[in-house]
């Protein structure tokens, strides 16, 4: 990993799912976009991670193709109906959105690699109960004396 304009140049990513190629901006991001596509598929298990080398996993829940037009882009897929939230998806990938929507002309476009927008789907993590909590506790009394 080469070291980041942020100067976080100094971690590892443990094992795990595959991780995704390009950093987001927090570790809620639904969106991503994706200048040169991704090899990932949807359903997949995969990791998003942050410049600070923070990751968490998530479900690849779509997976669309974009067409690259004078200012945005169109899914490439017919059937796909809804419009894309443009400003959360820049947000959440850590780009400007003008930057984004001019993509033609930004200097790293590539007309040969096709941009996607991935969209992650967050297990539900359930949140400790006031029982979990004292029984935490009550564990750890009980096992002050063993130590």
């Amino acid at each position: 990993m080469s070291c980041c304009s942020k100067g976080y140049c100094d971690f590892k990513f443990p094992e795990g799912p595959p991780l995704v190629d390009n950093s987001i901006q927090n570790l809620n991001a639904t969106y991503q976009f994706l200048p040169y596509g991704s090899l990932l598929q949807e359903g997949e298990v995969v990791r998003i991670w942050m410049e600070s080398g923070k990751t968490k996993t998530v479900i690849l829940e779509q997976k669309l193709s974009l067409e690259v037009l004078a200012y945005g882009f169109r899914v490439s897929d017919d059937t796909f109906e809804k419009d894309l939230p443009w400003q959360l998806i820049a947000f959440d990938s850590g780009l400007d959105y003008e930057d984004m929507m001019h993509w033609r002309t930004h200097p790293l476009f590539n007309a040969q690699m096709l941009p996607v927008v991935m969209v992650y789907q967050h297990p539900i993590e359930p949140k400790p109960t006031l029982k979990d909590h004292w029984l935490s506790f009550l564990y750890k009394m009980r096992n002050l004396g063993h130590s």
